[in-house]
């Protein structure tokens, strides 16, 4: 059976030479993004793919930066949120199942460094984990 997917990706560009704080942030989301993959498992409930991706930022000293939800499930057709609820959040009892499409987002807001940084991209989730259907590599890019 053919099937279409959405290859959503997110990422944040940085203009000129990466400092220091724009690599550890990096670093953190990749982790995150890498995290939340491995916890998205059929029969496992959203929130511990909340946890996860919590659990990272904060070994990172990055609480203060981060969202409270990560992720959100992708539905079959365009509508005007394009946002398939529910998200991914702490303590979201609702079980994952294969086939189920997601676009997972490391998202950081730092107010004290007036820095951001946005990692993501959509999976697919099947029985044995998950697919990437972005082919694009998790390298940070500066211009």
């Amino acid at each position: 059976m053919w099937r279409r997917y959405h290859a959503a990706m997110m990422r944040t560009l940085v203009i000129g030479p990466a400092n220091d704080a724009q690599i550890r942030m990096y670093a953190a989301a990749v982790e995150a993004l890498v995290a939340c993959e491995n916890a998205t498992k059929p029969g496992a409930p959203m929130g511990d793919v909340f946890d996860a991706h919590a659990c990272i930022f904060d070994s990172h000293g990055l609480f203060h930066a981060r969202l409270n939800a990560c992720d959100y499930g992708m539905g079959a057709a365009y509508n005007l949120i394009w946002v398939d609820f529910p998200m991914f959040y702490e303590g979201n009892p609702l079980l994952m199942e294969p086939g189920n499409v997601f676009f997972m987002h490391m998202i950081l807001m730092d107010t004290e460094t007036g820095l951001a940084m946005c990692w993501g991209h959509s999976v697919l989730l099947q029985e044995d984990g998950v697919e990437r259907l972005s082919q694009r590599p998790l390298d940070l890019v500066t211009c």
